[in-house]
């Protein structure tokens, strides 16, 4: 169970991912209307939360998040 949670909505409910499989992994992913700016985000993984090392981290600590740009 993967959900991307994030600034775009208040941290409130996030959006459920969806599994993909290529090969011998799994990918997850989303789709997300959003306006464009900054947002930071993190991943709820098995009701853990979890960086990913594909955006960048801001702050520090247990307040590190995901940077999600959007144009």
């Amino acid at each position: 169970n993967v959900q991307i949670m994030g600034s775009f909505d208040g941290w409130s409910h996030g959006e459920a991912m969806s599994r993909e499989y290529s090969g011998d992994y799994a990918r997850f992913s989303a789709t997300l209307r959003l306006r464009p700016g900054s947002y930071e985000i993190k991943f709820l993984v098995d009701g853990e939360w979890k960086l990913s090392s594909e955006y960048p981290i801001t702050g520090e600590g247990l307040t590190q998040n995901n940077k999600l740009v959007v144009q």
